[in-house]
């Protein structure tokens, strides 16, 4: 695995609106699997998998439970689960949205509640594990009313107990495995099937319509999946990829990559599949080399210790196309970008904000939008019709806008740069920039 201590920092990570570089097939790729179970800063328990099609599991409170229509739900409070990565063999993976769900919470209960219920939040820990997801997904079931927020490398090891309780609501705050947005309970507020918008290629093509045909780009090896996603958008509006390169796993010097872009006249560079402290690392070493290409792309350089990496480099020409708020705005205000940094910093003082824990926080809202839909009296069943008929979602702002129910992606982007060391909203002057289109890839 690539320089694991990257990601035990609470910073977003350079994903295909999945999970990219740091992704699936790398984590694979070095056997990263683990069974430990780790603990929480709220609720958090163990978890006994129940036997696949059976109702009963172990609840919070450590009886057993049968799980029905309205399982954690009392006249006060409704009991939520969320599973993450947060320990195993990459601590901190995904504690931001442990931490999102944690603020949405405290956030729904000081206006209310939902339909006057206090939220519990149920924490599971999956420990970036099959087995302890699979086991947890299936507690869950048997204790709490839905799954919101969840984000887990190992997602499709929910697959047998979703399949076998259809009626129980998983929201999750990104869907991972591609595949497991086919099951009818199963919702994201970013929908992300295979395939990538256009929309951020499509910004620099307009701003440099004949540079696109010099184009390299950088790629971790082992997200070459993602790359071919990614670059398949870019090349059905005419970019070239005149050089790439797949990294090593411990790369962390791009020098001769830099003097070949150089030779080679390249004038865009496309590093979406690396992360933000390999960014400032290009940006440094491509200043020594007098290398300056027009823009860069880079969603994961959209991140608190990005400039503290780069230093005294000049990154002006890095160009982020974002499905989110700039939620690192001081001023933003998008009333629940305040509300989530808000909360946030109530829950977990201290904690930066990050992508994670927008889409849990995201998660979460619409979870609670289907919630009022459903009526008073809630149901699984009537939370997961809800769901199926909200067709269109943006979060109040937080994301852009979605079809969760249809499960289709958004289009729909903050670009962002940077200007004196400090990230600045370029297009549009608010809201979103929906020129895009989504491409869908089926190749392997």
């Amino acid at each position: 695995m690539k320089r694991n201590h990257r990601l035990a920092s609470n910073q977003p990570l350079s994903r295909n609106l999945r999970i990219g570089r740091w992704g699936v097939a790398g984590l694979l790729a070095v056997g990263l699997v683990a069974t430990a179970c780790g603990s929480s800063s709220k609720n958090t328990t163990s978890t006994t998998a129940a036997p696949t099609g059976s109702t009963s599991a172990t609840t919070a409170g450590g009886g057993t439970s049968t799980a029905g229509d309205t399982t954690g739900v009392t006249s006060s409070t409704i009991t939520i689960g969320e599973v993450a990565d947060v320990s195993g063999p990459v601590p901190g993976l995904f504690q931001g949205a442990e931490y999102g769900i944690d603020a949405w919470a405290d956030y729904v209960n000081a206006t209310g509640g939902i339909d006057g219920r206090k939220v519990a939040i149920d924490f599971k820990d999956s420990a970036l594990s099959c087995p302890t997801y699979t086991s947890s997904v299936s507690s869950l079931i048997g204790s709490a009313f839905a799954s919101v927020g969840t984000y887990a490398i190992f997602d499709s090891c929910g697959k047998a107990p979703l399949v076998a309780h259809p009626n129980f609501p998983n929201i999750q705050g990104a869907v991972l495995t591609p595949s497991m947005n086919l099951l009818p309970n199963v919702f994201t507020p970013v929908p992300s099937p295979s395939g990538f918008a256009t929309t951020g290629y499509q910004y620099v093509k307009d701003k440099f319509p004949t540079a696109i045909a010099h184009t390299a780009a950088l790629y971790g090896s082992a997200v070459l999946q993602d790359f071919k996603e990614q670059s398949n958008a870019a090349k059905s509006i005419g970019y070239t990829y005149v050089y790439t390169d797949g990294l090593s796993d411990t790369a962390t010097n791009f020098t001769a990559d830099i003097l070949r872009m150089k030779s080679e006249g390249i004038q865009i560079v496309d590093m979406q599949d690396c992360d933000a402290i390999e960014v400032a690392d290009f940006t440094q070493q491509a200043q020594q080399q007098d290398f300056k290409p027009l823009a860069l792309f880079s969603a994961a350089a959209y991140d608190p210790g990005f400039f503290t990496d780069a230093g005294s480099a000049n990154a002006d020409y890095v160009v982020m196309a974002l499905p989110v708020a700039l939620y690192l705005d001081p001023a933003s205000t998008i009333p629940n970008v305040v509300a989530y940094n808000k909360y946030l910093s109530i829950a977990h003082p201290g904690t930066k904000p990050n992508l994670f824990g927008i889409e849990a926080f995201a998660a979460g809202l619409l979870f609670q939008q289907a919630m009022s839909a459903a009526g008073p009296n809630p149901s699984r069943s009537a939370t997961i019709a809800a769901l199926d008929k909200i067709t269109s979602f943006d979060g109040g702002g937080l994301i852009g806008p979605t079809n969760p129910g249809g499960k289709v992606p958004g289009v729909c982007y903050v670009i962002a740069g940077i200007s004196n060391h400090a990230f600045v909203r370029v297009t549009p002057a608010t809201g979103y920039e929906c020129q895009g289109t989504f491409v869908p890839y089926s190749g392997s």
